[in-house]
């Protein structure tokens, strides 16, 4: 399959915007597991307020490992993207044979880990045990590690198709896979009752799904961006590559939901289910926001990497314009409009609860209508990153969102334990982390130009 978008010439917006819409869309759907899960057994379970806390609890961590998948994957997107830009497609058919094979066994690996550490986690996290919302989240975690191995087979294959300018069919296997879980969802949890753990289930097998069917058109396409068990060319060299962009990057990617899981220990502290239930359900919308304007990030690493690679720095700082500008300004329609549609928003998962829908404004009124910066937050590390540097923009991210929220969570809402207190964090670590990473952007975009400019002979 040659590339279905040509990155490295023609117009840059429309490109750009068509290549980060089926990825949007696509990190929506992953998203949106967890999100049916917290809607439907809101709906159908005996107990409504413990049953989505229950589940509410694990969105956090659960959107760390989705946050360290899809991270991971701009690895196999970054090597992917600037050999290709060189024309070098020896060193892309090295990289995807790597990544399939890497996929599945970094996948087991953090299944079986995040298997015999969720009960842990869960209670550093201090987690409610009234009304089996501890044991609830934990059953819902367990069963969720089983579905790890594939959808971290199905992020690896989803960055090689987006070196190949195919981000749409992707995105239709994706949406498939989730029309089958809300269903199965439906049918687990509302027909045979079956609560966390029917959602749960009704996830690894939507995951399982959209695996297989990426893989199977990985192995029936012809051409460079292809797959075949008869002529593997797997690499060393390539694998060291991935992991040296794409550990910082998936560490990075989850270190916005990581710091979540810190200020979810917050709300804990509280031991009030309706207070996890309104956090929860404005937690789980704030996932759905991130994911939608961290698309373009996955869009400016892309555009970039083969820029970059390909010698031409003017076009790939433009493709940076370009993307900070929609991100900013569809983070503020979609900020701005979900906290004047907080209600209608809110009672998709805690309907009939005025208690919990009051606590969840709480914390929706420190978050939305700023939430254009967490995009910009985003997306610079991308565009760092495209020149190679993986890095530095990831320890920043982490200190400046995790560093700081952690901080934060045991000085200043210690000694102020409020829900205001805890929330109004999140602005503060946005502005933090924009300032240090503009300046980490410049100083890279220095030592680039440093070296590729010609030196002059005497």
């Amino acid at each position: 399959m040659a590339q279905k978008i040509n990155m490295l010439s023609g117009g840059l917006f429309k490109k750009i915007i068509v290549f980060t819409i089926p990825i949007m869309l696509q990190g929506l759907l992953q998203s949106i597991y967890n999100a049916a899960d917290l809607a439907i057994v809101g709906q159908f379970s005996a107990d409504k307020s413990n049953a989505v806390a229950a589940v509410g609890s694990t969105t956090s961590i659960y959107n760390v490992l989705i946050g360290f998948f899809m991270g991971l994957s701009v690895g196999v997107d970054v090597i992917s993207s600037r050999l290709y830009g060189k024309g070098d497609h020896k060193g892309v058919k090295q990289v995807i044979d790597t990544a399939v094979i890497l996929a599945p066994i970094l996948g087991i690996i953090v299944a079986i880990v995040g298997f015999f550490v969720t009960s842990p986690v869960l209670s550093v996290m201090s987690t409610p045990t009234d009304g089996g919302v501890f044991d609830g989240a934990c059953t819902y975690l367990k069963i969720l590690m089983f579905g790890v191995p594939f959808s971290m087979m199905f992020n690896f294959i989803s960055a090689i198709f987006r070196t190949a300018g195919e981000t749409t069919k992707p995105f239709l296997m994706l949406a498939i896979s989730g029309l089958v879980n809300v269903g199965l969802n439906f049918l687990f949890c509302g027909a045979f009752n079956l609560g966390v753990v029917g959602v749960a289930v009704a996830t690894v097998i939507s995951q399982m799904l959209s695996a297989v069917m990426i893989f199977i058109y990985l192995i029936i396409n012809k051409g460079l961006f292809s797959f075949s068990f008869k002529k593997i060319a797997f690499s060393f060299e390539k694998l060291k590559r991935i992991v040296i962009i794409g550990m910082p990057a998936g560490l990075q990617s989850a270190a916005f939901s990581l710091s979540n899981t810190f200020l979810q220990s917050g709300v804990n502290s509280f031991n009030d289910a309706d207070v996890n239930a309104g956090s929860a359900a404005v937690g789980t919308v704030e996932g759905l926001l991130w994911v939608t304007l961290n698309s373009f990030h996955n869009s400016t690493t892309t555009f970039m990497s083969q820029n970059v690679g390909a010698g031409n720095v003017k076009r790939a700082k433009k493709v940076l314009v370009y993307t900070l500008s929609v991100a900013g300004v569809l983070g503020l329609i979609l900020g701005l409009g979900s906290f004047l549609l907080k209600t209608p928003i809110l009672s998709i998962f805690i309907k009939d609860n005025p208690i919990a829908m009051e606590y969840g404004y709480q914390r929706l009124m420190y978050t939305f209508p700023l939430y254009f910066l967490a995009g910009i937050m985003g997306i610079l590390p991308g565009a760092i990153r495209g020149f190679g540097y993986s890095l530095s923009p990831s320890l920043i991210t982490l200190i400046g969102t995790c560093g700081v929220r952690i901080l934060w969570v045991y000085t200043v809402f210690e000694a102020y334990h409020d829900l205001s207190v805890l929330y109004m964090v999140h602005p503060i670590t946005w502005v933090l982390t924009i300032t240090a990473l503009l300046i980490n952007y410049a100083i890279v975009l220095h030592i680039y130009k440093k070296k590729h400019t010609p030196k002059m002979t005497q």
